[in-house]
């Protein structure tokens, strides 16, 4: 793509910007329409911080709404609202600021809602806007979602909030937002040594396999012949461990994370033991350069 044409995009974006910037969703889910939006007059410019305020302003009225939304509750066929997981749970890239009691009721300052824009930001990739994490998690597995352990919130992409965020990151400069290649995981190094972790417990504790066989949390499934796993069984908790380890980065890994002593950088819950003591242990850095990209192969050494 010519520098022209990318250039001539980003101005259509501004110009959309300045059309839907005050439109909300958190009630009616209205936006302005994409035919409306391309006929904006796209000939003015605009510095990069008229970019960013123009965005942050969409993404506070429109986008951080959503986070509030009530869903229904897990234990009552529904899903908790964003909220309900994402402001304390340490543990998560996509971390929300604790809301602030006002005289008009619990609500992000502006301040707040900047350090949030911050983070969800994060979440999007401007020049593929579907693969970013902020829609794939939500939206079911089956319309192609990556699976989410707060339930999925879209059942198809023609979810109208699903639309809305969609939107949004369309109108990111690509330059700004689009994250850069993260390291593959190998499949070899973790059915040869991360797997033999799972069913190897620390001082007299449980396997991982006695609560993480199966469900939205199943990274250690049981072989079904009670010795070794099958290459099916292997790729199966592969699948699901790479939605709970952020490749590159293994202390912001929910996986890597929630096992580790609170006091040495762990979350703040797990509902089992704590398996490592400290990032200093040896088993826990093993995994940790497997999670970098460092690890290939069959060599388990510690």
């Amino acid at each position: 793509m010519s520098q022209i044409s990318k250039g001539h995009r980003r101005q259509v974006r501004l110009a959309a910007f300045s059309l839907i910037a005050g439109v909300g969703v958190f009630g009616t889910l209205g936006f302005t329409s994409s035919n409306e939006m391309n006929s904006a007059d796209s000939t003015f410019t605009h510095s990069d911080e008229d970019v960013r305020r123009r965005s942050f302003d969409f993404y506070r009225q429109n986008i951080e709404p959503m986070f509030v939304r009530p869903r229904g509750y897990p234990n009552g066929g529904g899903n908790g609202a964003c909220v309900m997981c994402h402001t304390w749970q340490t543990s998560l890239r996509f971390q929300l600021e604790d809301m602030t009691d006002t005289p008009d009721g619990w609500a992000w300052t502006e301040g707040q809602s900047q350090m949030n824009y911050d983070v969800v930001t994060q979440l999007v990739n401007a020049s593929d806007p579907e693969s970013s994490k902020l829609l794939r998690k939500p939206l079911a597995v089956q319309a192609g979602g990556e699976g989410h352990t707060g339930g999925s919130y879209w059942e198809s992409s023609d979810d109208a909030e699903y639309q809305v965020v969609r939107e949004w990151i369309e109108m990111l400069p690509e330059d700004q937002f689009t994250p850069g290649p993260e390291p593959v995981l190998d499949f070899e190094f973790y059915s040869t040594c991360v797997q033999e972790v799972f069913r190897t417990p620390k001082y007299g504790q449980l396997e991982c396999t006695e609560c993480h066989a199966g469900g939205q949390m199943g990274f250690a499934p049981r072989p079904a012949n009670g010795t070794a796993w099958t290459d099916a069984e292997a790729r199966r908790g592969f699948d699901v461990i790479q939605r709970l380890v952020i490749p590159g980065n293994p202390i912001e890994s929910r996986w890597l994370l929630k096992p580790l002593h609170n006091e040495s950088g762990g979350s703040y819950t797990h509902n089992g033991v704590r398996r490592w003591q400290s990032m200093d242990d040896p088993e826990w850095q093993m995994l940790a350069a497997w999670v970098r990209g460092e690890r290939t192969g069959s060599d388990c050494s510690m």
